[in-house]
């Protein structure tokens, strides 16, 4: 009886992790070091992170004045980065819910540029029929109202809550504003929500701090983000290698 062949060696190029820009278009630096440290922890070795904070601004957005301020300050952040950046990046994530500056972004990145709400709404939407927002803020519901129209998803928003008080308030995760995101989340689903977004950079990585949630699916925009921009990099990848072959 022959012996079996040994196996056959096939050259494949080494994987090259993707570089990703991550831009904190609020003020607050301390925020950017927990969303860098949240990426690196997500991608492992699949990406390197490159985070950085809006040059100016408001520290946590909350109404449209902000916004409209922050836009400005996210597309010169990016302009500034993209033109300083050695190697360029494979792409953009825009880590504010509110997604100030979208548009300009993409208009001036040749790569793909991601935000969190509609990465976030759209893996909503593949979980479940009718879709609800929790976030801090009392201007945020109608922002994000007129935010998810102009995204032409606004017919399965069941509800939008705002929680009381400041954003940055929640960052530390305290069992006193876990328990306000829990009693959100309960009241998201009995507005008919069949899956909760947990909604803003200040709330970004909260889930495990939650004391309870409701048996539908919960998601992190922020996480829902970095999946979905680690997805179309290497789709944008595969494309141009096949494009190449």
């Amino acid at each position: 009886m022959s012996a079996m062949p040994d196996a056959v060696a096939i050259d494949r190029p080494a994987f090259t992790p993707y570089r990703l820009l991550v831009v904190n278009g609020n003020t607050t630096a301390d925020l950017t070091v927990s969303l860098a440290a949240q990426a690196r922890a997500f991608f492992g070795g699949a990406a390197d992170v490159h985070a950085v904070t809006a040059t100016f601004g408001p520290a946590y957005i909350a109404s449209r004045v902000e916004a409209a301020v922050a836009a400005h300050a996210v597309l010169e952040t990016v302009e500034r980065e993209a033109a300083r950046a050695e190697t360029p990046f494979d792409a953009c994530l825009l880590a504010c819910f509110g997604e100030p500056g979208i548009g300009a972004v993409r208009e001036c990145l040749p790569v793909p540029v991601v935000g969190m709400a509609e990465a976030s709404i759209m893996a909503a939407m593949q979980r479940g029929d009718r879709y609800a927002i929790v976030t801090v803020g009392q201007r945020w519901p109608g922002m994000l109202r007129e935010q998810i129209r102009q995204l032409g998803l606004d017919s399965r928003c069941a509800a939008i809550i705002a929680l009381p008080g400041n954003a940055l308030d929640y960052v530390s995760r305290s069992p006193e504003s876990a328990a306000e995101v829990s009693r959100a989340l309960d009241a998201a689903v009995a507005q008919g929500a069949d899956v909760v977004i947990v909604a803003g950079a200040a709330l970004a990585g909260y889930l495990p701090a939650l004391p309870r949630r409701p048996a539908v699916p919960i998601i992190d925009s922020y996480r829902a983000a970095l999946a979905q921009v680690l997805a179309l990099a290497s789709l944008d990848r595969a494309q141009r290698l096949c494009a190449a072959a």
